[in-house]
């Protein structure tokens, strides 16, 4: 495939990731004198940008994602510039777009190559993503969101969502409260960030909700964490301002949506797990029943495995989103 000369082709966010998702290697000509052709590759999740080799290498050896070397083909040697485009697409694509901009330019490749690096460098300085951990972690929150606003009411829903408030619970119902918990693993394994995290307040049960996801390709039930906020965001009335100032308060910005391409679908229903007295929870309290001289811990992290556990049944608004024990 071959991007014409007169009429150059930028590719959108969306288009990026449609080559990806297509699952076989895809080639472009990106400009013809000098020749520079683009590959896509979705099994590497890299692109590969090739030229005839001319003047200096680029220096690239100080960075992660990118790899340079020189081969040969039967009349001539070439360039080419290897970038690992795992979970940064589109990122990729700049900077190969940018390279090919020097370039026709007049540039040599490594000053092309030097002057892309610093444009990117500019480009993420201004933008910057949520960690995959906290993108799966707000996923999941929207999920279980989603569902109390369709089965209760957008009051209900936003009041009883504690996460953007910093609260120890994600969720606080009249009943319970909910910790929600996401995971890409085949396993139910999840992070736990404090010691008061699986703390029940008093008087009132505390459950976990595990909710485990995959990657869902060009699936019909995958959602992208934007998709997911604009779903929510059209089931509210009234407390659209209130939503936005939490996801806000939670590091997102609707200017960013595009960095964030990769669509996601249940790898499972969701289970809700009781944290009682037989629960693997590390707490305050049984900390301090063990830990000699406990106040010079000053924070605690671990994984809980849950897949073996038995999971409990929950009441509403969260009955019909968890599975029901048999």
């Amino acid at each position: 495939m071959a991007i014409s000369e007169d009429h150059p082709t930028h590719l959108d966010p969306r288009t990026v990731e449609e080559y990806f998702r297509l699952g076989v290697k895809t080639a472009f000509d990106l400009h013809t004198d000098p020749l520079v052709r683009m590959e896509i590759d979705p099994g590497h999740e890299s692109i590969e940008l090739t030229t005839p080799a001319a003047g200096s290498d680029p220096e690239v050896t100080s960075f992660e994602r990118l790899t340079f070397n020189r081969f040969r083909r039967p009349t001539e040697e070439w360039f080419r510039l290897t970038i690992d485009a795992r979970d940064m697409h589109y990122e990729a694509y700049v900077l190969v777009e940018s390279v090919v901009d020097q370039l026709r330019a007049g540039a040599s490749f490594r000053h092309a190559v030097s002057e892309a690096l610093v444009s990117l460098k500019e480009l993420l300085s201004s933008r910057s993503r949520l960690t995959e951990e906290k993108t799966l972690g707000l996923i999941g929150e929207l999920l279980v969101l989603r569902h109390v606003i369709a089965s209760s009411s957008e009051r209900t829903a936003i009041e009883s969502w504690l996460g953007p408030h910093a609260e120890e619970h994600d969720f606080g119902f009249p009943d319970f409260d909910a910790e929600v918990k996401t995971t890409k693993s085949e396993q139910r394994v999840h992070v736990i960030g404090s010691e008061t995290q699986l703390e029940p307040s008093p008087g009132t049960p505390l459950h976990l909700i595990s909710i485990q996801v995959t990657r869902a390709g060009t699936g019909a039930q995958g959602v992208t964490l934007p998709s997911l906020i604009t779903d929510v965001r059209g089931m509210l009335d009234n407390a659209r301002r209130t939503f936005d100032a939490a996801l806000e308060g939670l590091g997102w910005r609707d200017a960013d949506a595009d960095l964030y391409q990769v669509r996601y679908q249940l790898r499972s229903t969701p289970r809700a797990y009781l944290v009682d007295d037989d629960f693997p929870a590390i707490t305050s309290a049984r900390l301090d029943a063990v830990i000699p001289n406990r106040s010079n811990v000053s924070s605690v992290s671990y994984r809980v495995n849950v897949t073996e556990l038995e999971h409990s049944s929950i009441g509403a608004p969260l009955d019909d989103f968890c599975e029901v024990p048999e």
